[in-house]
């Protein structure tokens, strides 16, 4: 499945919607980092893969091997 790199703002946006309260950007950037969300960094700057996101199940398992963590 092809990536849709989204920045934090707008995935921030797309979770919570205008009205929300969103988790912060550097707590984001610590699940990329950690790999808990899907994305990838370029340059400075940190992405989210959008539908990686939203392939993710509840299953930890399920995720560490979507991920290729397993």
């Amino acid at each position: 499945m092809k990536k849709e790199l989204i920045k934090i703002s707008e995935f921030q946006r797309r979770k919570w919607g205008e009205n929300g309260t969103p988790m912060c950007s550097q707590a984001i950037r610590n699940h990329l980092r950690n790999r808990a969300i899907p994305g990838e960094k370029i340059g400075r700057t940190w992405y989210v893969d959008w539908n990686g996101y939203e392939r993710l199940s509840q299953n930890l398992l399920v995720n560490m091997v979507l991920m290729g963590a397993a």
